[in-house]
């Protein structure tokens, strides 16, 4: 048996030393590929590692850029956002009015010529004027090129004046070229609509018309003295062509004060105060509709023919028909006043005078007269107006800071501004139209007054809340 043990361990020790003898000799090919084995398990492990670090660095830097856009995003929001706008309450007026094309007459005097030829300005137009004053000389056909000399010269004048005023000088002189230009604008109107109308009938009579004002322009300017060299000389030589033209003119004076104007439609002695007050409503409804508003001028006039037109008092009339299903006679009783504002020409025409009203098949026809405005109106015949109906005047509020409006029971909300805080405060509303409303306390409290600090844009904040004074 003890043999037997010994055999078995010798050939165990046998078998180990074969392994052994195997293992020594494999190839060195074998070899390499065992270790490229492990080591490409080893290299997998580094970069399962550095893609889990990787990818929580991108998931961190993820985090961190949405943190910073949302904090950019929020202070943007408040940049952005509106801030409350605030403004103390005023007093103010709102008006109800009615639209309608108005017919104006004067009672005007035409002042003749006994020569023909081109007309030279030399009074203003729409001024003052006394008897016996120069309004405007007539130049016959032979004298045609000095009067082109002298426009010429007045011309180089204006534009040197331009000159001047652009580089910050003639503060009066800005003044004055630029109420002439606005009078001047509506002529332009005039002529672009005709244009685009295919009507060159009238081109000759707004030419005219702006020519009468660009001298009406050059004798204003002519009163300033701008110390320029250049404008010295050519007003010598202006003096110089004025004198010839003097010489061999025929003059047109003023035969009585009055209001001057250069533009003529032919009407002024067709329709009068007389016209107005005792005429036909018919005839009077078709002179409204078919006259032109602005009044032109022909600065070539024939002998015989009238170079200007003088009205002779303060008074004008203004004729109107209303819609009867707005308005009534009661409205316009004769003797009531009433205001005409003229926007077109940012006229406010008070203490209007109701002389006739009487329903007719158009509607009813108003006819009013007024002192006031006259010059502002002297070049129109027929003009679109606003007559005030109904108005209201006290505490005004813009109809957006109202909070919750309830027109029908007269009742808002407005948010001011106290310490620094919104504060909500309820008003009566006592009159709207639809930009202003007029406001006054509710019951026995005695704010909102004039010194109330009103948020104009009450949407931008909520009662309570801080806001910057």
């Amino acid at each position: 048996m003890a043999f037997g043990k010994k055999k078995q361990k010798n050939n165990n020790k046998n078998l180990n030393k074969d392994k052994i003898n195997d293992v020594n000799m494999q190839s060195p090919k074998e070899t390499i590929d065992f270790a490229d084995s492990k080591s490409s398990v080893k290299k997998k492990t580094i970069a399962g590692k550095k893609s889990l670090r990787n990818s929580v660095f991108a998931g961190l830097l993820v985090v961190g850029a949405l943190l910073v856009l949302a904090f950019v995003v929020h202070h943007l929001y408040d940049y952005i956002a509106a801030k409350p706008e605030f403004s103390f309450i005023t007093t103010g007026t709102v008006q109800h009015t009615i639209g309608a094309k108005a017919l104006i007459v004067r009672d005007e005097v035409l002042v003749g010529s006994d020569s023909q030829g081109d007309l030279v300005t030399r009074s203003t137009e729409g001024s003052r004027v006394a008897t016996g004053q120069t309004l405007a000389m007539v130049v016959p056909e032979n004298m045609a090129s000095v009067a082109l000399d002298l426009r010429n010269t007045q011309s180089q004048i204006s534009d040197i004046q331009q000159e001047l005023i652009a580089s910050g000088l003639g503060a009066e002189a800005k003044i004055i070229f630029d109420d002439v230009d606005e009078q001047i604008e509506p002529i332009i109107d005039r002529i672009r609509l005709d244009a685009m109308s295919g009507n060159i009938s009238d081109m000759s009579s707004y030419e005219s018309s702006i020519s009468v004002l660009t001298d009406t322009r050059e004798t204003l300017l002519s009163e300033l003295e701008f110390n320029d060299e250049r404008i010295n000389v050519l007003r010598n030589d202006e003096t110089v062509y004025e004198n010839q033209l003097a010489s061999s003119s025929s003059m047109v004076y003023a035969p009585n004060p009055g209001i001057v104007s250069f533009k003529i439609d032919g009407l002024e002695s067709v329709l009068t105060f007389d016209t107005l007050i005792n005429g036909s409503s018919d005839v009077i409804s078709d002179y409204i509709d078919t006259s032109t508003g602005i009044i032109t001028s022909d600065l070539y006039i024939d002998e015989d023919e009238s170079a200007a037109r003088i009205s002779q008092n303060e008074m004008q009339y203004i004729a109107v028909i209303l819609d009867d299903k707005t308005v009534s006679l009661n409205d316009f009783a004769v003797d009531s006043v009433h205001t005409i504002n003229v926007d077109s020409e940012g006229v406010c025409i008070e203490h209007c005078v109701v002389e006739r009203s009487e329903a007719c098949d158009e509607g009813i026809l108003i006819i009013f007269s007024t002192t006031r405005q006259v010059e502002s109106l002297i070049d129109l015949r027929t003009v679109d107006i606003e007559i005030v109906i109904t108005e209201s005047t006290g505490l005004c509020a813009s109809t957006i800071s109202l909070v919750n409006p309830d027109y029908e029971r007269g009742i808002a909300t407005i948010y001011v501004n106290r310490n620094g805080f919104c504060e909500e405060m309820s008003v009566i509303i006592v009159d709207y139209d639809r930009e202003f409303a007029i406001i006054e306390p509710m019951g026995d409290s005695s704010e909102p007054n004039r010194q109330t600090v009103i948020i104009t844009n009450p949407s931008s904040v909520s009662p309570g809340e801080k806001v910057e004074n």
